[in-house]
């Protein structure tokens, strides 16, 4: 009784676009009453927050509540938050834990489910140490926590944001750089190199692959590059536009010459007549010129507005979309 009552009082909180809530609805709370009054209350105060819009704070009461009483469950909707703040890396870690722990088939099959959706979405950052930059007592810090050695030079899945490098030696000067993850498809690689024991300093070496902003120097990035070249066609596309119409302009003319009054007969017609279909075709083309004149300038100005240095490519992703009742495919974009 109890729990079809608990049932009733989170049901009334569930958003009608939260999938991955409705399924835990219907696959776990039956058992929502057995979980510490702590850990069952930040639950409670999650999914409020959750509804409220206010996703740091919801997914902040989930983990704590994970904490005083881990659930498959739990770990599930903390994933579904930080899927919803864009926290990517964290959600697929969050499924993860889940799968670890799960018993019930159906959750099993629904944190299964967002651990393919979220794959092909993970940003990876790569913090690389060469065998020659490996000086003695050499360390390695993320944000402030070391990074064990066994994990330089490979790639790690994180969310999305500034990350912070800090390499430090005895007798050597230090070393940072800053690596800027977008929150989906990047491929960022950081390169230590071989810390100065003089005091210098040594520019840092980032490199970025598939999946971020294609980025240079300044506000000039690749993608806008690309623009000014888009742009520059479409200015050649109205300089041909403006020549086909001057020649099909000119054709009319010469046939207007030929036969200058179209309702007496005229000894020249069969060449007016060639002359005027001239014209028409010339006329088409000019036309067309034009259409991609205006095609170019519009693509230009979407590669120039979306490529300023801070603007994530655009993306385009299909992914599995699984629930006990369905199974399906969810396209997903974005600029």
């Amino acid at each position: 009784m109890r729990a079809q009552r608990d049932l009733q009082r989170r049901s009334r909180s569930i958003a009608p676009t939260n999938i991955v809530f409705v399924l835990l609805a219907a696959l776990g709370l039956r058992t929502a009453h057995a979980q510490s009054a702590e850990a069952e209350a930040l639950f409670n105060q999650g999914d409020k927050l959750m509804t409220e819009g206010k996703l740091a704070q919801a997914c902040d009461a989930f983990e704590r509540s994970n904490r005083a009483d881990p659930r498959a469950g739990t770990l599930i909707r903390l994933g579904d938050c930080r899927e919803q703040n864009q926290q990517l890396a964290s959600a697929w870690s969050a499924y993860n834990d889940a799968l670890a722990r799960v018993k019930d088939p159906r959750k099993r099959e629904l944190a299964t489910a967002r651990i393919a959706a979220l794959a092909s979405r993970l940003s990876y950052l790569t913090v690389a140490v060469a065998a020659a930059s490996r000086v003695e007592g050499l360390t390695v810090a993320r944000n402030g926590q070391p990074i064990d050695p066994a994990l330089w030079n490979r790639a790690q899945p994180v969310d999305g944001g500034d990350y912070v490098i800090v390499a430090r030696a005895p007798g050597r000067a230090d070393w940072q750089a800053t690596a800027r993850v977008s929150p989906s498809g990047a491929k960022v690689h950081i390169e230590v190199p071989k810390l100065d024991e003089h005091g210098g300093s040594t520019p840092p070496v980032v490199t970025t692959g598939t999946g971020e902003a294609a980025r240079s120097s300044g506000w000039l990035t690749t993608r806008r590059k690309l623009a000014i070249g888009v742009a520059g066609a479409s200015v050649i596309s109205v300089v041909v536009g403006g020549v086909l119409g001057e020649s099909a302009n000119g054709k009319h003319d010469d046939a207007f010459r030929l036969c200058p009054e179209p309702s007496k007969p005229c000894g020249q017609a069969p060449e007016a007549r060639a002359l005027i279909k001239a014209a028409q075709g010339r006329a088409l083309d000019a036309n067309v010129a034009f259409g991609v004149a205006a095609a170019a300038a519009i693509t230009a100005g979407v590669l120039w507005f979306t490529g300023a240095p801070d603007t994530e490519a655009m993306q385009l992703s299909v992914v599995p979309s699984v629930s006990p009742s369905e199974t399906g495919l969810a396209v997903m974009g974005r600029f």
